[in-house]
């Protein structure tokens, strides 16, 4: 955390804060970064072990679960943040046997075209 001192101009702080979020963007870029990484051997795993990478049980859902998030979405405007639209989804009754459902809905959403996240509330939207 930067230290700041209250003899500074405020075109330092702006340099400050700049930088932070310059930090705080390549935070975000890492973890997505990651998180593809981390797909990508979710799904040899799933290869490996003949599509099923748990060794649990496959839920048929009607719906993809693209598609229950979109609905989900249209139906709250306002948009919802990830931990609401994990559990507005689960309401929906799409199953899963992920041990990380939120991580699931997480990737969905970043991959969506159609998803937008609002940066002032934090919350996903449709675009």
């Amino acid at each position: 955390m930067v230290d700041i001192q209250t003899d500074m101009s405020v075109a330092e702080i702006q340099r400050l804060l700049k930088a932070q979020q310059g930090k705080v963007n390549s935070l975000h870029k890492r973890r997505e970064q990651l998180l593809e990484k981390l797909e990508k051997v979710e799904q040899e795993i799933a290869s490996l072990s003949g599509g099923d990478s748990g060794g649990g049980v496959r839920f048929r859902n009607e719906s993809s679960l693209e598609e229950v998030i979109l609905e989900v979405l249209k139906k709250n405007k306002k948009g919802l943040g990830l931990s609401e639209l994990t559990d507005a989804v689960e309401a929906t009754g799409y199953q899963s046997s992920s041990a990380n459902f939120k991580n699931v809905v997480y990737q969905n959403v970043y991959k969506s075209e159609q998803i937008t996240r609002d940066e002032k509330s934090g919350k996903y939207v449709l675009a």
